[in-house]
């Protein structure tokens, strides 16, 4: 018998693969932080972060941790009591803020590409 994906699965899922994503760039980043004490190492470091790819990379950050973040509140609601029977309309409002919260934040992040 095949195990059918619903709403609740996929958001447990994505919450847990954020998650570890979320840990190894906070260990990638404290090790990137930790080799800065050289200022022409920071600066070229800072020179690099202007470039645009990595700016696309921090869109896709942001939106892995706004996801975490809506993903962790839903839980967090159903944790204190609130029906089931509303886990797959949270699930979409989270989505669809995730989405508002992430255009807004994308402006911010590409203001100085553009």
């Amino acid at each position: 018998m095949r195990y059918r994906w619903n709403t609740g699965s996929l958001a447990w899922l994505v919450h847990r693969v954020t998650g570890i994503i979320l840990s190894l760039y906070l260990i990638a980043h404290i090790y990137v932080l930790s080799h800065l004490k050289d200022p022409v190492a920071y600066n070229k470091l800072m020179a690099f972060m202007k470039n645009p790819l990595l700016k696309i990379g921090e869109l896709i950050l942001f939106a892995i941790v706004l996801k975490h973040v809506f993903a962790g509140i839903r839980i967090t609601l159903l944790e204190m009591g609130v029906s089931t029977k509303y886990q797959k309309p949270m699930a979409y409002v989270g989505a669809l803020l995730v989405f508002i919260v992430w255009l807004a934040g994308a402006f911010y992040f590409l203001r100085e590409v553009f």
